[in-house]
């Protein structure tokens, strides 16, 4: 038995991204997509292609890590505000659009940074703990640094700065002198508190949150409250094995652990990622200790690397969480992200990414990847036009809603095909939802549209299915 369908509009993408493994195909809402790579849904209902990124200053040394990336800014007139990177063996600072060298390190080693009594303080895990005050004609130096402990990990708390090495001791400095200007004072032999010691496990961050300094090992949370009141046992029992994925937003503290993706408040730790679980089960364990957190204001964004699922690989791929509607996409940038910070030029603030190839970029800044076209792919859910799984469809007239997507590829797969077995239906030659015939059949039907944008963002608002039917077999 065939019946003729009427023509039906799949026109609301508003939650996003959830894959395949995260829910049953009966049970996934109807307003969600299976792919959405470089999509944003911050416009309710559609999915447009995301903004690109901007080079800042120049390349600094090609096909090196970015190890450290900073933002200092002093209590005064904002004449010693510096953007600092740390790349190779050098610290450089932005002077204008040219990153000069300011300190030589020992290469390869990450760079972390802190701001207090108007110094930024640096830590390596090799070199001296030095400071300095962003004067351009000054260098770093030991001012509120002598005889401080060598550290992985740095931050202020309670008006005292903490260093911590990556095992489990916790440095803390004097308070401030009253003295002027103020300053402060180490005792390694005596100021300092072992968090858990020889517990298997070591430190991977330090981030100061509301009443707590909240130290991270890989597996564990603990807090510190001040020099007197820490946990000696753990309360929380997921951490990270990359402190750069700990980002603070304005409901918590976000961070990776390889089993997913947690926000931290007051209360606890609760796992958010469960609609992205394929991401998340195949970052690789090389990629644990290189996830890169940062955050807009209304988003939470996460570098986790290559990840391969199924049959396809992404690369560079990063997932973007909004806070408000709690939507998942993700994203696929040219190279790999190892290191973020805030920038201020000015006039608009920006998040910066540091990446394996010695480039500093603005986010969200311009039509392209430094010059390198955008490629977008959208792949919807698994539709049935009639809700039943049992009827064969048969689909000969549809329509992609869409605005400048002029150029993109429109792809169909059914049943059991995997997402690499997309076949072709045609390719968008008008900017209106101009209707196409076609010859789709399956009781399960997924659609596709993917190209390139260099230009206005392409915006997707779904589809419209025109002359359908379904049949009754058996």
């Amino acid at each position: 038995m065939i019946t003729k369908l009427k023509p039906i509009s799949i026109t609301n993408l508003s939650d996003g991204l959830i894959t395949s493994s995260a829910v049953s195909n009966s049970q996934m809402p109807l307003s969600v997509v299976g792919e959405s790579m470089n999509l944003n849904f911050d416009s309710i209902g559609s999915a447009k292609t995301r903004l690109g990124t901007t080079l800042l200053g120049s390349q600094i040394s090609s096909g090196t890590d970015i190890l450290g990336l900073y933002e200092f800014r002093d209590s005064g007139t904002g004449s010693n505000d510096q953007s600092i990177v740390v790349n190779g063996a050098t610290v450089y600072y932005l002077a204008g659009s040219t990153w000069t060298s300011k300190r030589t390190v020992t290469t390869g080693n990450k760079a972390e940074f802190t701001t207090f009594l108007d110094y930024v303080f640096m830590v390596n895990g090799v070199d001296t703990t030095m400071t300095w005050s962003g004067d351009s004609g000054t260098n770093f130096g030991t001012t509120n640094a002598v005889d401080a402990p060598v550290g992985y990990y740095i931050e202020n708390f309670r008006s005292r700065v903490w260093i911590a090495n990556n095992t489990d001791r916790v440095y803390y400095s004097s308070l401030p002198s009253t003295a002027t200007p103020a300053a402060i004072t180490w005792d390694t032999t005596n100021w300092y508190i072992d968090i858990s010691p020889q517990d298997g496990d070591n430190v991977t961050k330090l981030k100061r949150y509301k009443n707590a300094l909240l130290l991270f090992k890989r597996e564990h949370l603990y807090r510190i409250y001040s020099i007197n009141e820490t946990e000696p046992d753990p309360k929380i029992s997921v951490g990270t094995y990359s402190g750069r994925s700990v980002v603070e937003a304005i409901d918590g503290v976000y961070f990776h652990h390889p089993s997913g993706f947690y926000r931290y408040n007051e209360g606890g730790v609760s796992c958010i990622s469960a609609p992205v679980i394929d991401f998340i089960d195949n970052i690789t364990v090389a990629n644990y200790s290189k996830v890169v957190g940062w955050e807009d204001g209304s988003h939470v964004y996460f570098q986790v690397g290559d990840v391969s699922i199924g049959d396809i690989d992404y690369i560079n791929v990063v997932l973007r969480y909004t806070i408000s509607s709690k939507v998942w996409t993700f994203r696929s940038y040219p190279k790999q992200f190892l290191a973020t910070s805030k920038y201020n030029d000015g006039t608009t603030i920006y998040n910066l990414c540091g990446d394996e190839d010695g480039n500093v970029l603005k986010m969200d800044k311009g039509n392209t990847d430094n010059g390198s076209a955008i490629f977008y792919s959208l792949d919807s859910r698994p539709y049935t036009l009639d809700g039943l799984f049992s009827t064969r469809k048969h689909i000969s007239k549809m329509a992609v809603v869409h605005n400048n997507a002029v150029g993109a590829s429109v792809k169909y797969r059914v049943d059991s095909d995997d997402i690499s077995d997309l076949k072709s239906l045609t390719r968008i030659t008008d900017n209106v939802a101009k209707p196409f015939t076609c010859d789709i059949k399956g009781n399960i039907i997924y659609f596709n549209i993917s190209g390139s944008s260099v230009g206005e963002p392409v915006e997707i608002n779904g589809f419209e299915i025109l002359e359908s039917s379904s049949e009754t077999i058996g």
